[in-house]
């Protein structure tokens, strides 16, 4: 029976011994997995501001660069409309012409039976 009895402590002995390992590379998995995980965490993070950052650097130029181009386009379309203007005051037949013959196509067109 002591022998029984020996053994069982011996196995009892051995199981503290390896639930003692265990639990000590379970602390030890559990803190370098934390740490790999921290190192992501902070890699993702830096990374999620740097291009945040980027992103709104790139809506201020698009911004300024449609800004520029309603501006410049602005400044085209009344130039062109004092060039019309002025060539219209100064020579009005042609373009009194050119009015009549595009309604009258334009009757002709929609007229028409089909």
């Amino acid at each position: 029976m002591e022998t029984t009895h020996t053994s069982n402590e011996k196995i009892s002995e051995a199981l503290k011994l390896l639930e003692e390992a265990a639990r000590e590379k379970k602390d030890e998995v559990r803190r370098l997995v934390s740490d790999k995980y921290v190192h992501l965490k902070n890699a993702l993070g830096e990374a999620g501001h740097s291009m945040t950052e980027s992103l709104e650097s790139a809506e201020k130029c698009t911004l300024d660069a449609i800004r520029q181009a309603k501006e410049a386009s602005v400044e085209r379309i009344k130039n062109a409309g004092a060039a019309v203007d002025e060539q219209v005051h100064a020579n009005p037949w042609p373009y009194i012409g050119g009015a009549a013959l595009a309604a009258f196509i334009c009757g002709y067109i929609v007229g028409r039976k089909k």
